[in-house]
């Protein structure tokens, strides 16, 4: 139970950690096309984008730990 609740954690802090590091780096994005074309993005993009992101790391993030948990390495 404990590896379970193991990878859970880890896979959520990834998600988490991603989630933000995704949004930063959108928002310096359109900001950089904000500037280039003079025009004002739907900043609401970065939201809509890093999310699918953050689910993805989440769950790469717990299958990976689940993986080498059963298999017998130690964390």
């Amino acid at each position: 139970m404990s590896k379970l609740a193991l990878s859970v954690g880890i896979g959520l802090v990834s998600g988490i950690i991603c989630f933000f590091i995704s949004v930063a780096f959108l928002c310096f994005l359109l900001l950089i096309v904000r500037a280039v074309t003079h025009t004002h993005p739907d900043m609401t993009l970065t939201y809509r984008a890093a999310a699918p992101v953050a689910l993805l790391a989440a769950l790469t993030g717990f299958t990976v730990t689940l993986v080498r948990a059963v298999r017998g390495h130690t964390l």
